[in-house]
């Protein structure tokens, strides 16, 4: 498998591999603590929230990386108990009589590192949002294009609106056939009286 210095350069190139994924939340968590990697354990407490199988994890670890698990699990629920965020660790917990210590620095490591994970979703969430905002008003605004022009004249108003140059031909199309419609639609008062128009007719039905 490449490293993942290489796949990151790769992906900045827009050239991303396909790897198969884990059939399950549980084997994610199995080999993430088989690597036996600090740093990738920082990640365990964004997984713990879902639903899991805390017997079946543990038949797979050794007992160094059992204790690492529930040493994880109880950070993870202090951690969620502080964000005030639904979980079922208080039962994984208290069934299998879990106890394990660990220190404020290490706490404050995971608990640091789950909030900036939770943040980086947040933000990835909010472009797709805009993201999908920006495509359905781009529909909108076709459309609408549509109904009011014809194809010579939206080319006109895209070659205007990106800042291109317009033949002389085409500037006075614009002038004798367009520029008219855009001071119509732009008139507050039309805007006005088909609001009303609109209203109206709701009433009417």
């Amino acid at each position: 498998m490449p490293d993942a210095k290489l796949i990151k350069s790769l992906e900045k190139k827009g050239f991303f591999l396909e790897f198969p994924d884990y059939k399950s939340n549980e084997e994610l968590i199995i080999e993430l603590l088989k690597e036996g990697n600090p740093r990738l354990n920082l990640a365990l407490p964004s997984y713990l929230l879902e639903n899991l199988d805390y017997n079946k994890i543990t038949l797979s670890l050794n007992s160094k990386q059992k204790k690492e698990l529930d040493k994880i699990i109880l950070i993870s629920e202090k951690i969620y108990k502080k964000e005030k965020i639904p979980n079922m660790l208080g039962n994984i917990i208290k069934q299998n009589k879990i106890k394990r210590t660990f220190s404020n620095n290490e706490f404050s490591n995971f608990y640091e590192t789950f909030k900036e994970t939770k943040l980086q979703i947040n933000q990835t969430e909010q472009k797709a949002i805009e993201k999908q905002t920006q495509m359905r008003l781009k529909l909108d605004l076709n459309k609408s294009l549509n109904i009011l022009f014809s194809p010579a004249k939206i080319r006109i108003l895209s070659k205007i609106f990106n800042h291109e140059k317009l033949s002389n031909t085409e500037l006075k199309y614009y002038y004798k056939s367009i520029s008219n419609i855009n001071k119509s639609v732009l008139n507050s008062s039309l805007q006005d009286y088909l609001r009303i128009i609109e209203s109206t007719k709701k009433l009417i039905k």
